[in-house]
This record gives structure tokens, C-alpha cells and sequence, in this order.
């Protein structure tokens, strides 16, 4: 059996076993499925005795809060009250005033673009490299990206959710490849220089820990 169903509070979850040549049951959860890596000597009832103990903590652990919900947004990591209209202000004295989640969603993509554009025209200038454009969309599988063909900087919706810092760190990482443009140690040598905390950053981003 590589797979089978584990209930938790009442609630199904798929569990995979992956057999490997290993000593250790190592149990990991993401997207709603445990995934267990063990050797091939271990019998499902010891995975779910493992399960039995560990399950609750790996799903809490597991599970990213949603950037928005219903009544609220997190914003540049700060987690915000919205309703059908309003508006949102920022301590620059700048406001957002929307009519709408729709009229929302655009005016926050505006706002945002503009705030990328502002912090790549700063470390743009700090790293003493060229001023590349700046994008907004949506991305699945990164956070961004640099075309050094159309000299164009591609940065996901999803960093308006983050705290500065973290954002700033991707921002780092993209303007680094102008410079480096592999994933090399002299590539790291650049993103350390300006963003020394960059691992932690990079942890928030995969834990979805907006703040």
C-alpha cells in the first residue's frame, strides 16, 4: 500500500508513502496530503501511529493563512479591515478609496506597481546598475523574474501581501541578475551584500508568513 486515507477531526487527508532507502519516517504535509518517506520494511500501521501524534501539529504548521479574506487584507504585511467600500490609508497621508472588491483589487495592483517601481529605482541606484522596467502579474510558481532581453523586471501580485522587508529581498534578488545572471555563488555574493537576512526572508515567502 503506497496510499491511503488518514481522517483528522473528521476530515479525510491522502497520505502518500515514499519508500527510500533510508533509517528514518520523516512525515511532511502541504496542499491538504501527508507525505511519508520511510524504508520499505515499515508497515502502514507504524506510519499511522506516527500520524496519530504528529498529524494535528503538521497540518497547523502546514497551512498558509489567506493573503484576503472576506473582511480583511494583509497589505505591505499588515493585516487590514476592508469591506464592500471604503478606503485604506497609508502614513504618508495617502489613501486608497475604493467602491467595490473589484474597484479594490485594481487600484491595490496600481498602488503596488508603483511601490515596486519606487524600491527597484532605489536599490537599482544602491547596486549601481541600470534601470530596468517593472511588471505586475500573476505567478504561480515565482515571486519573479528578469528578462534581460527586454530589460524588464516581472514581480508577482502576491508580494503586495508581504511585510517591506521581504519584499525588498526579491526586488535584491532580480536586480542581482543583472549582474550574475545564474544562481552561482558570486550570484549569492550580490543578494548577501544588500539583503544579509535574505535567508529569512526567503523562508517567509515559502511559509506565506506575510508579517
Amino acid at each position: 500500500m503506497n496510499e491511503f486515507i488518514y481522517k483528522v477531526n473528521g476530515k479525510d487527508y491522502p497520505v502518500v508513502i515514499i519508500r527510500k532507502r533510508i533509517k528514518n519516517i520523516h512525515y511532511r504535509y502541504s496542499d491538504g496530503i501527508f507525505k511519508v518517506s520511510c524504508n520499505r520494511f515499515i508497515s502502514v500501521a507504524t506510519i499511522k501511529s506516527g500520524l496519530d501524534k504528529y498529524a494535528e501539529k503538521l497540518i497547523k504548521k502546514g497551512e498558509k493563512p489567506a493573503p484576503i479574506g472576506e473582511d480583511y487584507i494583509y497589505l505591505l504585511g499588515v493585516k487590514i479591515s476592508i469591506a464592500e467600500s471604503g478606503e485604506i490609508s497609508f502614513n504618508d497621508g495617502s489613501k486608497i478609496i475604493y467602491n467595490s472588491k473589484e474597484d479594490l483589487k485594481k487600484k491595490l495592483k496600481k498602488f503596488f506597481l508603483k511601490y515596486l517601481t519606487d524600491r527597484v529605482g532605489y536599490f537599482s541606484s544602491i547596486m549601481n546598475v541600470p534601470l530596468y522596467k517593472v511588471t505586475l502579474r500573476e505567478m504561480k510558481t515565482r515571486f519573479g523574474s528578469n528578462s534581460k532581453h527586454t530589460k524588464t523586471l516581472h514581480f508577482s501580485t502576491v508580494l503586495m501581501h508581504y511585510a517591506h522587508a521581504t519584499i525588498d529581498s526579491v526586488i535584491v534578488h532580480e536586480i542581482a541578475h543583472i549582474l550574475v545572471y545564474d544562481h552561482s555563488k558570486k550570484f549569492y555574493d550580490v543578494v548577501y551584500k544588500y539583503c544579509p537576512n535574505y535567508d529569512i526572508y526567503r523562508k517567509k515567502l515559502i511559509k506565506g508568513d506575510y508579517q
